[in-house]
């Protein structure tokens, strides 16, 4: 570090925090000073509407410490823009700095102003301030900054009237002694004994076991500071951004408001003794087991007018087309604003007949280009696990919606649909925040997973388990067979000819598209469906099928993939499925003789073996696969009615079978380690043999949301040489065969039936 004097700093007549058209004369919200007010201001709000959730989050007293700590974080967090690159940067778009402001404001603020920070931090724990330089450090979520970069040096513009401005105002604030007086600083880049190696140093001098047993303070400190400086940054000056933020934030669901939802859906029926137990449940977590059809979700609202009074409540399904169907099915005109997020939920809103109308608070989000904080403003969030989940892994929606999360009750519905890797992040969700309300909702859940659950919540005061109606469950529905594919066929067209309702599932897209060109061929009245269509073209094709089997008195053959399993409300009067782990099983027997609690008969179900067990396992690994399969059919295929209870007690009494539930091998990048700030480093899901890809031919005729097809990899050794649009493949004409009914497929060189 060399002293330099004040002719660098002169260059600017304002110290700038983000660009604007006209730096010389820039609004006072855009400079560092005016910026850094800002975003205390904001910080200093959260931590008055989040204090008394913080007290319930943190559990061990450290609430109010927390909110002092905020506000340090928030002065501090911009002080490494003061530098001559980023002032450039921000001046002259094509330059390019060498350092990130985050890590040399963590090294001013150690290594220049440490002295006299310490001084103010005295009274304070002794890992309290390592607390605040790792919010300052991990603001952005670019901490460490592993990106190479170039330059020999930076200044520090020390000696600039505004870095006086800024330090005075953190002398009034928090009772500081007269700020040392500031030169500007120059500071090598060497990758040996430069600013990253100092704040290595830095890194490593607080890494200590009393700053790691605070790492969920730490943790929602940074993702806190993150939404105030998005406040800060976003809330035009003509606002009063306190008034702004704090109406905000406040909102909050009434129990009235609720019951209101649920009433509406019974229709003035009374609810039933289980849904009414789910209500009375006392404990933390709440596990409701109940069958397709039954009545979940309407428990799910009278349990959430309890537990979600005075707070938010977050409605979470495991698929977009699940989180859109209960948006649509609950939320028509709720008293209450209400808003559904997925990756594409703006499709939906465009594609969807009866969408509830957008809210006023998300018009104002996004007339003002703020719609990245639609969790504020709005009590009700029906969205996929991945929302709230992906908080865990630093993405930056779950992270924007930390304010909400954190004084929020929370339903999880089909958690045994969830992926082995989603279900650990569940568990973890439920082991860091032992206090939160969270409703679970299966249809069955693997011996494994409840042990793994049952461990967790140990700590969370048990589970409270519901069961659903017994009338219900224990109704003999389904009368299973093994059959052969003519024997299938047969029935079908029987079926179909009589008036009936037939829905085949199969296990890969090939086949599925192969059994339906063979009905169509028979003459019957068929409806494919799979993943492989353009988005649009899937709603269509799910919004058909499901209107075809609810209103029309002509039979009908539905032909699906798994898409099946918890994306279509239907009550077929035939089931055909191909084999599939048996929770798989289960829920597509869900889909047969569902709209009646005691069925007057019991209505068959053909199970077919399918070539190979793909894509469920490999060919080395069908054999387990097959036994467990076989030993399950061995209770339940025996010419005898069955009920949902039936099938489910016959699973549980299978050997053991292991998914990784509870093993917890991977890293929280939240809350892991509290120095470690990076974004969306470890998936919420295990790595795919799909991708989403948009033909060439279709790039003018929509948004590539609703044109993209989930493929699988191509087998072109060249297909990595691809445009890109975003997320998106691009496949070069004639690549992908099309038809908005039939779906999508490669050549016949390309084509890959492995993938659903």
């Amino acid at each position: 570090m060399r002293i330099l004097w004040g002719a660098e700093a002169m260059k600017y007549e304002q110290l700038l925090a983000k660009s604007v058209e006209n730096p010389n004369n820039p609004p006072d919200a855009a400079t560092l000073g005016g910026h850094t007010d800002r975003v205390v201001e904001a910080a200093a709000i959260f931590a008055e509407v989040l204090v008394s959730d913080m007290k319930q989050i943190l559990g061990d007293g450290t609430e109010m410490l927390w909110a002092t700590a905020l506000l340090w974080a928030a002065w501090l967090h911009d002080l490494g823009k003061a530098n001559d690159h980023f002032q450039r940067m921000i001046r002259e778009r094509r330059f390019r700095q060498g350092v990130r402001h985050e890590t040399l404001g963590l090294v001013v603020a150690r290594d220049v102003l440490g002295k006299w920070l310490s001084i103010g931090w005295a009274d304070y724990p002794g890992w309290f301030p390592g607390a605040v330089l790792a919010s300052v450090a991990g603001h952005h979520l670019k901490f460490p900054d592993r990106k190479k970069r170039h330059g020999l040096q930076v200044r520090f513009l020390g000696s600039h009237t505004d870095v006086a401005a800024l330090l005075a105002t953190g002398q009034r604030r928090f009772g500081l002694s007269e700020p040392p007086p500031m030169s500007d600083l120059t500071f090598s880049l060497d990758s040996f004994d430069g600013v990253d190696a100092r704040a290595s140093a830095i890194r490593r001098a607080y890494d200590k076991d009393d700053l790691r047993e605070h790492k969920l303070f730490v943790a929602s400190m940074k993702a806190t500071l993150l939404c105030a400086d998005t406040a800060g940054s976003a809330i035009p000056e003509g606002k009063s951004l306190g008034a702004w933020l704090r109406a905000r934030l406040s909102a909050a669901l009434t129990r009235e408001g609720l019951q209101d939802v649920v009433e509406k859906r019974l229709c003035g029926h009374s609810p039933r003794p289980f849904q009414e137990a789910v209500r009375r449940t006392h404990c933390a977590t709440t596990l409701l087991t109940a069958g397709c059809g039954s009545g979940k979700t309407a428990a799910a609202y009278l349990w959430a007018a309890d537990k979600a009074e005075g707070r938010r409540l977050f409605v979470c399904y495991p698929t977009t087309a699940t989180a859109s169907e209960g948006f649509l099915g609950y939320l028509q005109d709720p008293d209450f604003e209400a808003v559904l997020i997925h990756s594409r939920s703006r499709v939906d809103y465009r594609l969807l007949e009866n969408m509830p109308a957008h809210t006023r608070s998300e018009i104002e989000l996004r007339a003002l280009n703020f719609e990245a904080v639609e969790t504020w403003p709005i009590p009700a969030v029906v969205c996929t696990a991945h929302t709230v989940l992906g908080l865990l892994q630093n993405v930056r929606r779950g992270l924007y919606a930390w304010p909400a999360i954190a004084r929020a009750a929370f339903v999880f519905d089909e958690v045994h649909a969830y992926s082995a890797k989603l279900f650990q992040h569940l568990l973890r969700f439920l082991e860091i925040f032992p206090s939160m309300p969270v409703l679970l909702m299966t249809a069955t859940l693997p011996p494994d997973r409840r042990r793994a659950l049952e461990t967790v919540c140990e700590a969370r005061g048990g589970i409270a388990e519901v069961q659903g109606p017994e009338e219900r469950e224990r109704a003999k529905r389904y009368t299973l067979k093994t059959a052969t594919e003519e024997e299938a066929l047969a029935l079908a067209v029987h079926s179909v000819n009589a008036g009936g309702k037939v829905l085949w599932v199969c296990n890969t897209v090939a086949r599925a598209v192969g059994v339906a060109r063979m009905g169509n061929e028979e003459g019957l009245p068929v409806e494919p469906f799979h993943s492989r269509y353009r988005y649009r073209d899937r709603l269509a094709r799910q919004c058909s099928i499901v209107h075809r089997f609810r209103t029309e008195a002509a039979g009908l053959l539905a032909v699906t993939t798994q898409v099946a399993e918890v994306s279509l409300d239907l009550s077929a009067d035939v089931l055909v499925s191909e084999l599939a782990p048996v929770p798989s099983l289960i829920q597509r027997l869900g889909r047969l003789n569902r709209r009646h609690d005691v069925p007057t008969a019991a209505k068959p179900a053909l199970l077919l073996r399918p070539e190979n067990a793909q894509p469920y396992a490999q060919k080395c690994d069908e054999g387990p696969f097959w036994e467990n399969i076989n030993a399950w059919l061995s209770q339940v295929v025996d010419g005898e009615p069955r009920s949902q209870r039936d099938l489910a007690q016959a699973f549980l009494q299978l050997p053991e079978r292991i998914d990784g539930a509870g093993a917890g091998d991977f890293r929280c990048h939240w809350i892991e380690d509290p120095w470690l700030s990076e974004s969306n480093k470890e998936p919420l899901m295990e790595p795919g043999y799909t991708i989403e890809v948009v033909r060439e031919e279709d790039l003018n005729e929509g948004s590539l949301a609703e044109l993209a097809i989930q493929m699988p990899f191509p087998r072109d050794v060249r297909w990595d040489l691809w445009d890109r649009r975003g997320r998106y493949l691009v496949a070069p004409v004639g690549t992908i065969q099309y038809d908005p009914f039939w779906g999508a497929s490669y050549g016949r060189q390309e084509f890959n039936p492995w993938i659903v």
